[in-house]
């Protein structure tokens, strides 16, 4: 049987981690005028709105009926 470990114990820490990929990859971006790093980085803050979405779902809140 395999064990495994969860690499994150709460949403809130895979947001803060996301967010700091990202600040790196908007550096990198900087630095380099990348379109891949841009790309990238597109991606990364996706990834980053559906880890908060999930938080907030998680706490009773659906953001898609509040409009920004």
């Amino acid at each position: 049987v395999l064990l495994m470990t969860p690499r994150y114990e709460c949403v809130e820490t895979i947001i803060m981690d996301l967010w700091e990929y990202c600040m790196n990859l908007e550096d990198e971006y900087h630095r380099t005028g990348s379109n891949d790093v841009l790309i990238q980085f597109a991606v990364a803050i996706v990834t980053v709105q559906h880890w908060e979405d999930v938080l907030l779902r998680m706490e009773g809140i659906d953001v898609y009926r509040f409009y920004f």
